[in-house]
């Protein structure tokens, strides 16, 4: 149920905002607007040399992670290496463990919680969401992040890798009608392109370790509603 009430949170958020741009930059937006953020960044790679930053909120959440990339240290890349989320306060009576990055940050004058969200796909880190706030020691919304840490993985890797989304959806036709059939659904109900209803189907399976197919007969026989927002739990 917890699941559902997220997923219900990330859809009607997805709906509200601006169709234009890529699905990742709103699913980006998104997730800021899940965490209670100021801004957010969406990296890849992390740790790589192909480490790049596919999509940010602003400039701020931008140049947090052209931070991180020059020290070589901080939050996003601990939550790529462990797995696990990280949290850090800048400008606050103790300094962070990343020296180098202190002083990256010191010269832009940030002071506030950072949050490093490993994102996961097929059980590997593939990119990190890294999320900022003006307040000291925030505590970021739990249940938000552990849904957003698979629900992005998706839209990430569709966009890293466009021909994974179609081999997904390489399945027999009986199975992608009842996908075409919950994702004119989620158009009507909702009010969303194609793309977003097909990228909130995907999000939901990864973040719930089903198949596409699952929630698609979820979605058709009403046991899953993204636009009930008044589900027990929330």
């Amino acid at each position: 149920m917890r699941d559902q009430v997220q997923a219900a949170r990330f859809a009607y958020i997805i709906a509200s905002l601006d169709p234009s741009g890529s699905v990742l930059d709103r699913f980006c937006e998104a997730s800021r607007l899940m965490l209670g953020a100021e801004g957010t960044a969406i990296t890849v790679y992390y740790g790589e040399p192909q480490r790049h930053t596919a999509s940010s909120t602003s400039t701020l959440a931008l140049m947090i992670e052209e931070a991180q990339e020059v020290a070589g240290e901080g939050p996003g890349f601990e939550a790529a290496r462990t797995g696990h989320v990280v949290f850090a306060d800048f400008g606050a009576s103790e300094d962070t463990p990343w020296l180098a990055l202190n002083d990256c940050v010191a010269k832009f004058g940030f002071a506030g919680t950072v949050l490093a969200l490993p994102i996961t796909v097929h059980g590997g880190r593939l990119g990190v969401l890294v999320a900022h706030t003006f307040a000291p020691s925030h505590a970021f919304d739990a249940a938000a992040a552990h849904y957003l840490a698979y629900a992005l993985g998706p839209v990430l890797l569709d966009h890293i890798s466009p021909e994974a989304l179609e081999a997904e959806l390489t399945e027999d036709w009986s199975s992608r009608a009842v996908v075409h059939q919950a994702t004119g659904m989620l158009i009507f109900d909702l009010r969303i392109s194609a793309e977003d209803a097909l990228a909130l189907l995907r999000a939901h399976a990864y973040a719930t370790d089903s198949t596409l197919l699952q929630v698609a007969v979820q979605v058709v026989d009403k046991d899953l509603e993204f636009d009930n927002l008044s589900m027990e739990g929330d």
